[in-house]
This record gives C-alpha cells, sequence and structure tokens, in this order.
C-alpha cells in the first residue's frame, strides 16, 4: 500500500516544541500512515496524531513538554517498534509492512468486520410469526430489523466489530458452545437487562440474532478477514491532527459534552470541557485542556432521599468480565445533554427530583397556559430514563441551580433570539410527546421556573385552514376533517432554525422522521407542526441538526446521511393525511457513507449515532458542512461538496462519538485556533484499545491499562507538515 514517491524529499523543518520526520519500510518512505505520540506523563493519558505526506514525512506540532513514546500505524502495515522520543527532535521510524491479510485486518475500524455479519435474508420478511417463517409478526421489513441490530438497538450503545465484540471473553468457554456463550455475555453487567431484553424481540426458532453473533464470531476466530481493506487518508484527511486525552475511569461511560455556545463559539475560549455522564454516575467530568489536567465535580439532586438511581433499571444479574458484580451505574442525576449559553453557563438535562413528585403548576388549573391546554402530570414510578429536568452549572461561582419543568428532556439547543430560549426534546412517543422550552433570561431575572417554561402538543394542520385551532384530533381516534391532528411522536434530536425561527427535532419510531414545529406568536396557542417521514432509501434515524440555510440534516441506519430542503416542497404541507408524513418526498436527499455493507446490502454498514453541523467553519471544512458520527468507522464522516472526508482517529481503536462541538480559542490563530472536541461515548469504554494493550485493538488487561471515555480534538492545518 505504499505510494509511489520522490526519494529525495527535503527533511522537515521542526520547532522546539514538536517531532518530526520520516516513515519508511521496506518498500520505502509510506505515505498517508499515521505517526502517535504518546506520554503519560501528563495528567491524563495523551496522544497526538498526525498522517505522513507522500515521502513519508511528517510533523507533530505544538506538544506539551513530557517524554513522548512514537510508532507508525497505517492500513497494510502493522504497529512499528515505539521510539522514545522529546520534543525538538527528528526521527526516522522504521514501519513495519504486515506479513498477511489477516495481520492488517487487526488495525481496520470495526465496520470491516461486522460487515462479515450475517443478519436475515430479504426474502425472510415480513415477519410472520413462529409458526410461520420464524421472524417475529413486529418486522414488516428487513430495514426495521437492520434499525434495531444498528443504531436504534445494539449499535446505539457500543461499536459492533471492535475486537471486544468480535471476540468472545474466555471465562465463558466453559459453557460449552459459542451460542451459550453469547447468551451469558449478553446478561452481563447492568447492561445485561437492555440486551437481554432486545435480543429477545430478534429471536427465532432457529435462535435468530443470537446464532448469527455466535456464527460471526466462530467464522472470525477460524480465520475468516474482511473482504475489503479501508483506504489511506488521502487529500485533506492527511491535514488531520488529532489529539487524544481521557477523562473519568474505565468503568463509567461518558455520554456528552460541551465546550462553548453553539451559537457564538468563542465563549470559553479555551476554558474547561465538560461532560455528562448520564445512567453511570454522579459526577460531571471536567477537562483542562490547556493543562492537561483532568477533575470531576460532584452534581446533586434537590431530593437526594428521595430521588431514585439508575441502578434500580439497570441491576447487575450477571458478572462482567471485566468488573464481576459491582453495579457501576448507578447515578440519581442521569445527566445527558449539555448546552451552554453566553455567559458559560452549563445547562444540562438531567434528573433534580423524583419522577413521580410532579409539581402543581404542571396540572391543568395551573395558571400557565401550556398546562392549561395540555397538562403533564404523568406520575412514574422508581426510575424512568426520561424523567429529566434541568440543572445548571455556572463555573464561575461552582455552584447548581435547579430549573423543575413539567415536561421531560432529552436533548436541548438554543434559539438565536432575545429570549436566548432552551428548546428541549424528550423522546417519549405517546401521550407525553410535547416540545418544551425555558425562557432563560425571564428565568435568571426572578428564578421563577414555573413563568419562564411552556411546553406544547405536537399539532398538525390537518384541517387545512392555516393556524391552529382549539381543538383536535387524538391519534388513533375517529378523525373529524374539520379539526387539526395531534400526532405522538416525541423528538430526539433538536434544534432551531436560524432561517425563520422554526423548531425541527428527529423522531425515531421506524422508518424515523422528522418533525418541524413553528412556535407562532404565543406557542402554546398557535404552535404548529409539520412531520416528514425519511423514505427509502433511507432508515433509521438518531440525531440530526439545522444549517444556516434551513436544511435539516439526519444520519441513518441505512448508511446514508439524509438533508431535508423544506424549500424545495412542491404541494401543500397541509391538510387532509399531512399527519401520516409522507408530504415532500422531492425535499429529500441521500448521500452514501463510506464503508463495507453488510451481506444483503449495497450501503455502508454504518450506524451513526449523531450529526452536527459545523455553521462557522471552525474546522475548516466550508461553513455549514454536516458532520455525521462515524460509529463503526473511529471516524467523524464530514460533507464537503457532496464527498466524504473521513476524519479517523486510529489510536486508541474503539473511538465511538457521541457528541460534537465546535470552538473558537482564537480567531487570529488561524488553525490552531479552533478545533472539534468530540467524547468518545460508548457505554463501554472498556472496550477501547488500552494502553499497552496485547493485540491490536484489545482492551487492557489491569485497571492501570484499560482505557476511560476519550476526548478527541480534531484539527485541520493547511497541509501535513504545517506547524
Amino acid at each position: 500500500m505504499a505510494q509511489p514517491i520522490r526519494q529525495d524529499a527535503p527533511p522537515v523543518d521542526i520547532g522546539a516544541t514538536d517531532i518530526g520526520g520520516v516513515a519508511r519500510s521496506a518498500n520505502g518512505p509510506e505515505g498517508g500512515v499515521w505517526v502517535i505520540a504518546e506520554t503519560r506523563d501528563l495528567g491524563t493519558r495523551f496522544a497526538k496524531i498526525v498522517v505522513t505526506d507522500d515521502a513519508g514525512r511528517f510533523i507533530i506540532p505544538d506538544l506539551p513538554a513530557a517524554h513522548y513514546q512514537v510508532w507508525v500505524r497505517g492500513y497494510g502495515l502493522v504497529d512499528s517498534s515505539k521510539v522514545s522520543s522529546e520534543r525538538g527532535q527528528r526521527l526516522k521510524l522504521d514501519a513495519v509492512i504486515a506479513p498477511d491479510r489477516a495481520a492488517a485486518a487487526q488495525y481496520y475500524p470495526a465496520i470491516y468486520w461486522f460487515s462479515l455479519f450475517k443478519p436475515p435474508g430479504a426474502e425472510k420478511f415480513p415477519g410472520t410469526g413462529a409458526n410461520g417463517n420464524g421472524i417475529p409478526r413486529e418486522f414488516k421489513t428487513r430495514d426495521q430489523w437492520l434499525d434495531v441490530i444498528k443504531t436504534n438497538g445494539c449499535g446505539n450503545c457500543h461499536q459492533i466489530g471492535n475486537y471486544a465484540t468480535r471476540s468472545v471473553p474466555p471465562e465463558f468457554d466453559h459453557l460449552g458452545s459459542s451460542v451459550a456463550a453469547w447468551a451469558r455475555r449478553l446478561q452481563s453487567g447492568p447492561g445485561g437487562t437492555t440486551m437481554v431484553r432486545t435480543m429477545g424481540r430478534l429471536l427465532t426458532p432457529d435462535g435468530g440474532h443470537l446464532a448469527a453473533l455466535a456464527d460471526w464470531s466462530d467464522r472470525i476466530k477460524a480465520g475468516e478477514v474482511p473482504k475489503t481493506a479501508p483506504s489511506r487518508p488521502i487529500g485533506l484527511e492527511r491535514n488531520l491532527v488529532v489529539t487524544i486525552r481521557d477523562w473519568l475511569d474505565p468503568k463509567h461511560y461518558l455520554h456528552d459534552l460541551v465546550a462553548t455556545d453553539k451559537r457564538q463559539p468563542t465563549v470559553n475560549a479555551n476554558g474547561p470541557l465538560y461532560g455528562a455522564t448520564e445512567l453511570s454516575s454522579n459526577t460531571m467530568p471536567v477537562l483542562d485542556p490547556v493543562h492537561d489536567v483532568k477533575t470531576v465535580v460532584d452534581v446533586p439532586v434537590r431530593e437526594p432521599e428521595s430521588t431514585p438511581s439508575s441502578a434500580l433499571a439497570n441491576p447487575v444479574f450477571a458478572s462482567s468480565p471485566y468488573f464481576g458484580r459491582e453495579q457501576v451505574w448507578d447515578s440519581q442525576v442521569n445527566a445527558h445533554s449539555p448546552a451552554m449559553d453566553r455567559d458559560g453557563r452549563i445547562y444540562f438535562t438531567a434528573q433534580t427530583r423524583p419522577p413521580a413528585e410532579v409539581p402543581v403548576y404542571c396540572g391543568k388549573d395551573s395558571p400557565l397556559r401550556s398546562a392549561q391546554l395540555y397538562p403533564l402530570t404523568a406520575r412514574p414510578e422508581g426510575f424512568s430514563q426520561n424523567s429529566r429536568q434541568v440543572t445548571v452549572y455556572d463555573p464561575h461561582t461552582g455552584k447548581f441551580t435547579f430549573i423543575d419543568t413539567c415536561f421531560g428532556t432529552q436533548h436541548l439547543n438554543f434559539a438565536e433570539d432575545e429570549a436566548n430560549t432552551l428548546w428541549f426534546s424528550n423522546n417519549t412517543q405517546g401521550k407525553n410527546a410535547v416540545v418544551g422550552w425555558v425562557n432563560t433570561r425571564r428565568f435568571w431575572s426572578d428564578r421563577d421556573a414555573a413563568a419562564a417554561q411552556g411546553w406544547t402538543a405536537l399539532v398538525v394542520d390537518t384541517n387545512g385552514n392555516g393556524r391552529r385551532d382549539e381543538g383536535y384530533n387524538e391519534p388513533g381516534q375517529p378523525v373529524d376533517a374539520s379539526k387539526d391532528t395531534r400526532i405522538p411522536l416525541g423528538l430526539y434530536g433538536i434544534s432551531a432554525s436560524l432561517l425563520d425561527g422554526s423548531i425541527w427535532g428527529s423522531s425515531l419510531p421506524h422508518p424515523g422522521y422528522i418533525i418541524r414545529v413553528d412556535p407562532g406568536s404565543n406557542p402554546p396557542d398557535t404552535a404548529l407542526s409539520e412531520v416528514y417521514r425519511v423514505p427509502l432509501p433511507g432508515y433509521g434515524i438518531r440525531g440530526m441538526d439545522v444549517d444556516r440555510d434551513g436544511i435539516v440534516w439526519v444520519p441513518l441506519d441505512s448508511g446514508h446521511i439524509g438533508s431535508f430542503d423544506r424549500r424545495k416542497c412542491k404541494g401543500p404541507l397541509n391538510g387532509p393525511g399531512a399527519e401520516q408524513g409522507d408530504r415532500c418526498p422531492e425535499g429529500w436527499s441521500f448521500y452514501p457513507l463510506p464503508g463495507p455493507p453488510l451481506q444483503g446490502d449495497t450501503a455502508a454498514a454504518e450506524n451513526p449515532y449523531y450529526l452536527w453541523v459545523d455553521q462557522h467553519d471552525i474546522l475548516g471544512l466550508g461553513a455549514n458542512t454536516p458532520i455525521a458520527t462515524g460509529n463503526q468507522s473511529d471516524s467523524l464522516h464530514a460533507l464537503v461538496n457532496g464527498r466524504f472526508v473521513e476524519l479517523r482517529v486510529p489510536y486508541p481503536m474503539g473511538f465511538f462519538a457521541k457528541q460534537i462541538d465546535g470552538r473558537i480559542d482564537d480567531p487570529t490563530a488561524g488553525w490552531k485556533g479552533r478545533g472539534l472536541w468530540v467524547t468518545s461515548g460508548n457505554r463501554t469504554p472498556v472496550h477501547i484499545e488500552g494502553i499497552d494493550a496485547l493485540h491490536p485493538g484489545a482492551p487492557g488487561t489491569t485497571d492501570a491499562t484499560r482505557s476511560s471515555p476519550l476526548v478527541v480534538h480534531f484539527q485541520l492545518r493547511p497541509n501535513p507538515l504545517a506547524h
């Protein structure tokens, strides 16, 4: 895989804080491979990674003072020996050609191994039940089955195909068969409840998904390797500088992070990053990227004596190969997405009280107009995943503030308005499917949580009169053509459009929907919704974002990024049947993601979890660049002029992006003053390649070598040798 290059390329020019040199193998200089400099001398695991140019030359710029181990990793190679180095040194690194395909494949992203998996063929659908073709009746199409084994089932929590998942832990060898071993491993740890429940949906008389997993890992154990190999970085991909740090610890996963105000990305310049740990812990991880120090802050709940813990819904009923029967998920806070305002305050969707203790102002006798029109009085018992409210942290004072919302919260985004309105999704289908908001300007003026909040049911103008009327049809009830219609689709991702002030969100029920909410002049009374179902070839939606031209971008399990441009719609978007979501198929476009497909498919076996639009050209690929998380590919997928630029993380393998944030630390410093910050948010951080792993991509073997969650900083310099 070596590139033809000039043999007389001049040596690199490095500065006092750089490490540079050339990587050569027996075939000559190696272009498009990675050079990694890692140290354990700082307050966190730290590695900086660059790509070689055509002549095999590299410059790793701006390294903090430390002692480094430097080596070469690349497709078609095996890892070179690690060389000790200090800053300011030039190195000649001996890249090592892989002896065979099997050795080379150990460094491929998980998607290449996952592509060996054999799901049921299209002829098996629709399912007709145990007495028919064996596939459960709930699965009408193969796409629906794939959606469950990918993002909206298995793949939303962990990467499938990395070393830890494609090999069965030896602790289960005594069970005598691979099917039994897989059945046992799926019961392990606090995630066992969810895994067993999901597998129950995918069982068939011939073993279903459980048997397919056993067959997959058996074939790999017997020596089967991916049929195709990934390409080395080319073009702009060689300009990437990736910096890896870890935070928290191997036992507790992270979901999200925040670095700045999305609307004004110079806020919190050079400041700490703040993480959300969801079900795993009651702490907020904090990373200082200037001093390379990680800390944690304890996050309170308003009612600690009675607020339930996530452990209630995630019991450990079978031991984990890594942590035994330890209850490593135990959180009252359940902090999910954070967002930062222009004053640097951080808003988390987080549990602050027992779900059953609903405030009086949420009921129909409330003075709140939202409650009068659509009271929210459901009282879940015990722990409820989406029964979150809002917790605010002020880094300047170190104090927390609670905003008790009637609606549950999941994701959040600020509108660009005078009220600094913060909009919330709640990912709850059915009766509690609402969109909520907090007027943060009002809240900080008097701390009155009730007066500052509002919510609305999602109502579609099905009578076609152009406005929202007082009464509406309820889902599943006889339709009155003279009324509007409420839809029961809860929002998952949420984003505000600068184009017209509308709010957009994604909704997960198969095949996936996007929903537009026009708040109107008085949202509880005037908000109208539009719904658009994802058409084929797309399916399997999760997160989403809107660019500054009002175009909606979504990642799809079908192996695409999808876009929806409402300006392309030709027919009426309201009127009878508009609640079905079939209006404006002409508004959709699909862009196939890179990577190999599953057997029987043509699109990539990717399950992108989230998507973020670089509205301000922070990375340098252009304003309004949509960037999807490459959860199977150790990467981000950036769509540039209709083609994908792969922002890949080759080390440690197992990078599983959850949330992206972009920040400008110094507008005058060029590429060095800006970049993307991304958290690796799989629920099994221990699956990430450990320090001194015994096998490429393998977990560590001790607490000292196991990986913690990662924070990855992506920067794009003008050429591979810029410093």
